[in-house]
């Protein structure tokens, strides 16, 4: 038997529209609060099954939001395999490319070179 993982998107309703054709679960929210609340609850989601496996194998969180995020909370993210919580662009990103330059650390650590620069 094969374990099935859903994907999930944390952001503003303007942006998780997108996310919805893809056949994302969307969580629209409108504050930092209501986003960190969001995905820790995705985060700490598990089946009924006997391992208590992961609901979510990935959740992406508007960057705008993940930056708000307390440091010891993105740092519990890092420790767990799934689900992996990944920052991306938001509209209003600015030029600091923050979600792109986190995800190649992560990229990075896991095969051991900079294959995204």
């Amino acid at each position: 038997m094969s374990d099935t993982y859903k994907f999930a998107v944390v952001g503003n309703v303007s942006s998780v529209k997108l996310y919805q054709a893809l056949g994302a679960e969307t969580y629209a929210v409108s504050s930092n609060d209501a986003a960190r609340t969001k995905t820790e609850d995705l985060f700490v989601a598990t089946k009924d099954d006997e391992n208590k496996s992961a609901v979510y194998a990935v959740v992406f969180v508007e960057e705008d939001f993940y930056k708000s995020f307390p440091d010891d909370l993105t740092e519990r993210f890092s420790r767990k395999a799934l689900p992996a919580i990944i920052p991306v662009p938001s509209p209003r990103s600015g030029d600091d490319n923050f979600a792109g330059n986190r995800l190649r650390r992560i990229v990075e650590r896991a095969v051991g070179s900079d294959i995204l620069g």
